[in-house]
């Protein structure tokens, strides 16, 4: 599930001829820039709020390259043109200024990296473009917000998540997201010494830490660990309420599931050769957070349909009905089939075009503070494609 805040600054710069926007793209590739692939929650929740006319949102499927691929190269410049067209009834100057940004992120994101996908979002405020790990439906639109369904697919795959790695000497605990960071540790300690354990976000002196603590408590005790590993985690797990993978040992990681008071949010599990390769161990973190979620959709599903049968209140079905639900800032989950579009054209319903409402729909639950969850196709055909489940 997502569920996005709107905290932080979009990125801004009034006249894009004298300043050239600044985005995420910083990473370094042959001297040069590169498009970035760690597209977070924060980010997607900023796009979703950075509305304005025109929002230039450009979407193709890529195949995963070090380089772009020509083929890939030539869609994008067919979609550039497209996006020319769909801006004729701008100021020439706008006009000229926008495609000059969106021109500069295509050369960028043609010397780069490619996945499954491009993303490119160019306004007169904001410049961001993500190589993204699913696969979308080539399009070009031009609207008064961005076409942000496919950030949120991506996102839905691999959230920012916890992982845990533990063996006999100690514990890791990694945040996984934009980047990997350590967040802290935990050594096992030598019998018979009182000496304290080093962690890079806790003062020696917090009582929270448990450092410090005397030799008479069995420093170096199997037990002694996993009692100091349970108030760590019991911390960060209330400070990032986030998806957890554990990994390591797999003796540990099994006492850990049998013992620990903070695994409500347990992804998975890696253990063998994998947990002690990093690239591995976070590559196998991000298919449990992909299986996981899978489960938390079926999950959702499930209570969702026993609800409509048992108490059909909590249950809010149909397009029409979910949009003045939000509206009125009804908490809960806005479940909707992952390849839903609803498009609005010029003349219906009295609103201005949408090349989706559902996208619409979605931008504005993420700002109202819903959780989002997708579910494969057709699964919810009997509540209309979308519905929102009420919370409790």
């Amino acid at each position: 599930m997502i569920h996005g805040d709107s905290r932080g600054a979009s990125v801004h710069a009034p006249d894009m001829e004298e300043s050239t926007l600044p985005t995420d793209a910083d990473h370094v590739v042959g001297g040069g820039r590169a498009i970035p692939r760690d597209l977070t929650p924060e980010a997607a929740a900023h796009l979703t709020a950075a509305g304005g006319d025109p929002c230039i949102s450009v979407l193709m499927p890529t195949t995963p390259a070090a380089r772009m691929a020509i083929a890939d190269r030539e869609r994008l410049a067919g979609l550039l043109l497209d996006a020319e067209r769909r801006l004729d009834d701008q100021p020439l100057g706008d006009r000229e200024r926008l495609m000059c940004e969106l021109r500069r992120q295509a050369r960028i994101a043609q010397d780069s990296m490619t996945q499954n996908a491009l993303g490119l979002f160019v306004s007169h405020s904001v410049s961001r473009a993500w190589a993204l790990p699913v696969a979308v439906h080539q399009k070009v639109v031009v609207e008064s917000t961005f076409a942000t369904r496919d950030l949120l697919r991506a996102l839905h795959r691999t959230p920012p998540h916890l992982v845990l790695r533990v063996d006999d000497f100690g514990a890791r605990v990694y945040w996984v997201a934009a980047h990997v960071t350590l967040l802290d540790t935990v050594e096992r300690l030598p019998v018979g010494t009182a000496r304290l354990v080093a962690s890079p976000n806790l003062h020696r002196s917090d009582p929270r830490s448990g450092l410090g603590r005397a030799a008479e408590r069995g420093a170096g005790d199997r037990t002694d660990l996993l009692a100091r590993i349970d108030t760590c985690m019991a911390r960060l797990c209330e400070e990032r309420p986030a998806p957890l993978v554990l990994a390591g040992d797999a003796a540990l990681v099994n006492e850990l599931k049998n013992s620990a008071r903070w695994l409500h949010r347990l992804a998975g599990a890696v253990v063998g050769p994998t947990a002690h390769n990093p690239d591995q161990l976070f590559s196998a973190s991000a298919l449990c957070l992909e299986d996981y979620l899978h489960r938390r959709g079926q999950q959702t599903l499930e209570s969702l349909r026993e609800a409509a049968v048992n108490d059909p209140e909590q249950v809010v079905a149909g397009l029409d009905q979910c949009w003045m639900a939000v509206a009125d800032r009804t908490p809960g989950t806005l479940v909707v089939e992952q390849s839903y579009v609803h498009p609005r054209l010029p003349g219906e319903g009295g609103g201005p075009v949408s090349h989706d409402l559902i996208d619409d729909l979605l931008e504005h639950a993420i700002q109202a503070g819903n959780l989002i969850a997708f579910v494969d196709d057709a699964q919810l055909h009997e509540f209309g494609g979308i519905a929102l489940l009420r919370s409790r």
